[in-house]
């Protein structure tokens, strides 16, 4: 038995059994578990299991926190029975044992992590692409309209002009629904001959409106159209005769959610989507230094809560509105403070055991990924973390006051520095290093005390 496979039975184990599981995803350090009966779990005891870094239980989620080998022990629970993907059986649990059952915000959170972690690699694929293209282009001599360029920089910008396309698949994931006619449906939203046309477009008179850029990059809409679909499709499915419905039900679907998308769910949802882009853009016009060192401070914070899932769409939002991201500026030198308190530990530590867990959750946090130095660390000692979240707000002022953004999406780590060329990016570089050095210093200095090599 490998590693990985006595770490993934040991994992299930603690979580009550393979029988326990409703279903299993992850994201980039984390298994995330939705089970049937949490009450089964005994979150001490995997916490205790070696390979597993924390727990946490938030979003209706049990989630289990490994770092960069998540994928591996992600597939070694697959090989021993447990649905993957997020995806279950109708005959092994019904929707309502998916539904997450608490307060609204986890509600909330459950939801947009649902939707927007499988989406994540393709974010953070295309953005690092697009970063290599700016490195090429900047400093390489690569031209703009040669072959090479243009090739990589389609493949690298996909997901950016046709989001709704991987958000409607995953929607439909999240609502169980068709996920291909909700493809289907994310197809058409990034269309060019609906929305935008000329002549404008009129549907039975009504004259088709939406957003002049088109819905290529937007969010909210095609999450309520395929919510909206969902609806359609389960009632179809009740009221229409088993010999027909699978003729009838895509047909009907297609032909009310069609419509509706179009007439009234895109113009409605891009206003609020435009709304909330502006609201946090005007906050932080008011004054970018406060609103870097706000969410500078606290993004860390929302991290290990969870809420940040409900900020990271909104930076999402700007970028397809402004062409930049404020919010990935000012609140991505905080991985680095994370990284910095975990190196500081490192070099202060005299327990091989914990300098190895320290300067492996730096490297980690170096290229992006905090949770190790999170919950493997900073949060175990709690001095490194506060001291984190402050330069983590030092940094995010930097970055505010530079008027720094990034041109693409994906985390904050050294490989994504090409993102934020241009205005603000000597700021951002320099909020960068503030954060790692001044965390890891004041780390050392003030932050781990000689006791912590005891426990």
């Amino acid at each position: 038995m490998s590693s990985y496979d006595q770490l993934a039975s040991d994992v299930l184990k603690g979580v009550g059994g393979k029988e326990n599981v409703a279903s299993l995803a992850h994201c980039a350090t984390r298994l995330r578990f939705k089970l049937k009966d949490s009450a089964k779990a005994d979150k001490a005891a995997v916490e205790k299991t070696k390979g597993v870094v924390a727990v946490v239980e938030q979003g209706g989620q049990f989630q289990v926190v490994i770092g960069n080998t998540v994928g591996d022990v992600y597939d070694a629970i697959g090989a021993q029975g447990v649905t993957l993907g997020g995806s279950v059986d109708d005959d092994v649990v019904s929707k309502d044992d998916l539904k997450v059952k608490g307060k609204a915000i986890d509600r909330v959170v459950d939801l947009v992590t649902s939707i927007f972690t499988p989406v994540l690699p393709a974010l953070i694929g295309g953005g690092m692409l697009k970063a290599l293209l700016m490195v090429a282009t900047t400093f390489f001599g690569l031209s703009n309209t040669s072959g090479e360029y243009i090739m990589l920089n389609t493949v690298g910008d996909a997901i950016y002009s046709s989001l709704p396309i991987a958000l409607a698949f995953t929607s439909a994931r999240r609502f169980k629904a068709n996920p291909i006619i909700a493809v289907m449906l994310g197809i058409a939203m990034c269309s060019k001959a609906v929305v935008g046309a000329d002549p404008q477009l009129a549907f039975f008179g009504f004259p088709v409106v939406g957003p002049a850029q088109g819905y290529g990059s937007t969010v909210i809409p095609i999450i309520v159209t395929i919510w909206f679909m969902s609806v359609v499709e389960h009632f179809l499915n009740k009221v229409l005769h088993p010999y027909v419905k699978n003729i009838l039900n895509p047909l009907f679907t297609l032909l009310l959610v069609g419509p509706a998308m179009f007439m009234v769910i895109g113009p409605v949802m891009s206003l609020l989507q435009n709304g909330l882009t502006d609201a946090y853009t005007w906050i932080y016009n008011l004054s970018p230094i406060l609103c870097g060192a706000v969410l500078g401070g606290l993004w860390q914070v929302l991290v290990v809560v969870g809420l940040h899932w409900g900020i990271i769409p909104i930076g999402q939002m700007n970028l397809s509105a402004y062409g930049r991201n404020t919010i990935n500026a000012v609140t991505g030198p905080s991985n680095w403070a994370q990284a910095g308190a975990a190196l500081g530990g490192a070099l202060r530590s005299k327990n091989p055991d914990i300098k190895e867990t320290a300067f492996s959750a730096f490297v980690t946090g170096f290229f992006s990924i905090t949770e190790p130095a999170i919950y493997g660390v900073n949060l175990k000692y709690k001095k490194p973390f506060y001291i984190a979240v402050g330069m983590g707000a030092i940094a995010g002022a930097i970055a505010g006051f530079s008027n720094a953004a990034a041109t693409a999406g994906g985390p904050v780590g050294i490989l994504s520095f090409p993102l934020f060329l241009g205005e603000g990016f000597v700021g951002f570089c320099i909020a960068m290093v503030v954060a790692l050095l001044g965390t890891a210093i004041l780390t050392y200095l003030f932050g781990y005390d000689a006791v912590n090599d005891q426990g």
